[in-house]
C-alpha cells in the first residue's frame, strides 16, 4: 500500500475559485525592448490556506489577471497566458509553469527588466531571451516580494533583502540584438573571449578561461 501523499499547502489542488472577491495586487511592469519602453499593469489573487501542520494559513497565488484597455495586438498573448498560469496555480503548478516562461525565447533581441547585484554591491541591467521571460521575471518577483511582506513582522527589517533599485530609462537597454553567448549572472548575450577568458561585455562577470 503507497503512503498517504504528505500534504503541501502551495501544491494541493484547489478545484474551482472561490466565490467573492480574493486579496490582490495590482502591478505595474515595465520593460525595455527593441522597440522601446513598454508598461503593463497585471493583478495577482491570493488565497490564504492551511499550513501543513494546521495551525495556521499561508497565501498563495491563484489567480492572474491582465485588466482590459490593454489588448494591443503584441500583447493579446498576455491574456491567455495569464489564465493558463491562474489553472497551473490552481493546480499545484505554477513554480513549474513559470520556470518554463522564463526558457521562452525570441529573435527580436534582449529584453530588460530588474537589476542584477554583482558582488561588489553595484547594480546592473538584468536582460532577458524574451517579453514572456521577462514577464515571468516579475511574476515571480512579486510573488516573492509578498511572501516577504508577510513574514515581516516575524523578522527585523534591518535584515530582510532589499528591493532592487529602480534604473533611470536612458542606461536600460540596447535596440541591437546582442553578439556572444549568454551570460550566466545577468542574461545578456555579451559573453566574449577577452584575454583568453569568457568575459561579460555588460556586466563584466568573468567565466572559464583557458
Amino acid at each position: 500500500m503507497m503512503p498517504p501523499v504528505a500534504y503541501d499547502p502551495m501544491r494541493t489542488v484547489i478545484e474551482k475559485r472561490p466565490s467573492g472577491g480574493l486579496p490582490s495586487v495590482t502591478e505595474k511592469i515595465e520593460y525595455w525592448t527593441h522597440e522601446g519602453q513598454q508598461r503593463l499593469y497585471l493583478i495577482v489573487s491570493f488565497l490564504a490556506v492551511p499550513t501543513a501542520d494546521g495551525k495556521g494559513e499561508v497565501e498563495r497565488a491563484i489567480e492572474f489577471f491582465m485588466p482590459v484597455g490593454q489588448s494591443g495586438e503584441s500583447q493579446q498573448w498576455i491574456t491567455a497566458t495569464m489564465r493558463m498560469l491562474s489553472l497551473a496555480a490552481r493546480g499545484g503548478f505554477l513554480d513549474r509553469a513559470l520556470s518554463d516562461m522564463r526558457k521562452v525565447t525570441w529573435d527580436r533581441g534582449p529584453v530588460r527588466l530588474g537589476t542584477y547585484e554583482k558582488a561588489d554591491g553595484t547594480h546592473v541591467p538584468r536582460w532577458h531571451d524574451s517579453e514572456v521571460a521577462a514577464i515571468g521575471y516579475a511574476i515571480e518577483n512579486l510573488i516573492a516580494q509578498r511572501a516577504l511582506a508577510a513574514q515581516g513582522s516575524l523578522f527585523d527589517p534591518d535584515e530582510l533583502p532589499a528591493v532592487e533599485p529602480r534604473v533611470e530609462p536612458a542606461a536600460m537597454v540596447s535596440t541591437t540584438v546582442m553578439a556572444g553567448k549568454k551570460c550566466p549572472e545577468c542574461g545578456a548575450h555579451a559573453m566574449i573571449r577577452k584575454d583568453g577568458c569568457d568575459y561579460c561585455t555588460q556586466c563584466g562577470y568573468m567565466g572559464s578561461c583557458g
